[in-house]
């Protein structure tokens, strides 16, 4: 694509064009470690992980994952400044959306709920996620069947409303923009401090907020910062230096004193983010930038599956944790079989990582032949039809969810 815009190209058709001018492998290298280190949270117990510094590299995934997803909403259209608010949300965006998002969770609920069936019809015993297993979850987006990650899925589908609103204002004023993040992000923690505060610690009205993109908002806007220009040395990239020593004061202290620092909440919060954001910088710099080979092409297909692998993982552990495991995480009363004999971590997250990742990279690739093969069968594009009307249904549920909730809660 040239300097000249078609004025009536859509969204998507200029952000496929805009990926096949620029791939960063780096991204996608990032992306395939950052599940990785997504599976070895979900292996691992946080206290375990947590004497080893884990705030330090492995807690960093699901900040440097949101980095990268406003990194790459930064990218997908640039030069473009033509476009409307309503240009973006145009059919062809949903269904995009949809398709990618929607259909494969679909699937995953689908067969979560075959699963609570089973398991209430038999009276099988199994071990219960307490707070997780709240009917009230439903509303938010959670399957039938809890599975670790499962928070992430309403902090995806709100991107779907928001990106939209996020990509269009940072196009017009990025400074003000990227401002703008850190505030709804506060914002959002204070509503949660507030909860905490007034209402007894109202669980359920405390999630309804930490699992909003809203609560991650800042680690995007840093994302879409550095989609303007990544190099570590850009004069650009002063602002990050400068949070960068506070962001690391404020995690060391953390870590040493844990409970201190009760604002904002959990590790996923701003004054955590500007740290992933200068490893992300980091990784932009070292990482090679279209290296070829085996190890290259398999880190692209992960990267490029990363949502099916979280699916995949949510799934797979589901199981794990309510059938076989208790989710102690390292609770001294009920002490976590594999943290009483760490050794058998050494078998247990290898294997964990070849069963999800090799559900996810099969999942993805009978998705990717299913979608390449439907334009010359109709009985495929009869399928499509049939699973995106019940995307389009999950979706407006899900909205409709998030203000039920708010009224059944509060």
């Amino acid at each position: 694509m040239d300097t000249e815009y078609d004025q009536t190209a859509t969204l998507e058709e200029l952000q496929v064009e805009s990926s096949q001018r620029k791939r960063y492998f780096q991204v996608d290298a990032m992306k395939a470690i950052m599940i990785g280190l997504v599976i070895m949270d979900h292996t691992f117990t946080h206290s375990f992980l947590h004497q080893f510094g884990s705030p330090f590299w492995e807690r960093i995934s699901i900040p440097i994952l949101m980095i990268i997803m406003g990194f790459n909403l930064g990218n997908s259209s640039k030069g473009i400044n033509h476009m409307k608010l309503k240009d973006y949300y145009t059919r062809s965006y949903f269904e995009k959306k949809l398709k990618r998002y929607f259909i494969p969770y679909l699937i995953l609920y689908f067969i979560h709920g075959i699963m609570r069936l089973i398991v209430t019809l038999g009276e099988i015993q199994i071990n219960s996620p307490a707070t997780y297993d709240s009917a009230v979850f439903r509303y938010l987006g959670f399957t039938l069947f809890y599975g670790p990650g499962l928070w992430f899925i309403p902090v995806l589908f709100g991107t779907i409303l928001v990106f939209p609103i996020l990509h269009f204002y940072f196009k017009k004023m990025p400074s003000t923009t990227f401002f703008a993040t850190f505030c709804i992000e506060f914002l959002t923690q204070f509503i949660v401090l507030m909860i905490l505060s007034t209402n007894q610690g109202n669980i359920l009205g405390l999630f309804y907020f930490l699992y909003s993109v809203f609560c991650l908002f800042s680690a995007i806007g840093m994302g879409l910062w550095l989609s303007i220009d990544h190099n570590m040395s850009s004069k650009h990239n002063v602002v990050i230096w400068i949070l960068f020593p506070i962001s690391l004061g404020y995690m060391i202290i953390a870590m040493i004193f844990p409970g201190l620092l009760f604002f904002p909440i959990g590790d996923y919060q701003m004054f955590y983010f500007p740290y992933s954001a200068v490893i992300f910088m980091c990784c932009m710099k070292l990482i090679p930038e279209n290296p070829k080979g085996t190890v290259s092409e398999f880190i692209r297909k992960v990267s490029k599956s990363t949502y099916h692998i979280l699916l995949a993982q949510i799934f797979y552990f589901s199981i794990v944790f309510q059938f076989f495991l208790i989710m102690t995480d390292g609770d001294a009363s009920t002490l976590d079989i594999f943290d009483a004999a760490p050794l058998n971590y050494l078998w247990f997250f290898p294997l964990n990582l070849v069963i999800t990742f090799g559900i996810g990279l099969f999942w993805n690739h009978l998705e990717e032949k299913f979608y390449k093969k439907m334009p010359e069968k109709r009985g495929y594009q009869k399928i499509y039809a049939f699973m995106l009307t019940l995307a389009v249904i999950a979706f407006a549920a899900w909205i409709i969810g998030q203000i039920l909730f708010f009224f059944v809660v509060f």
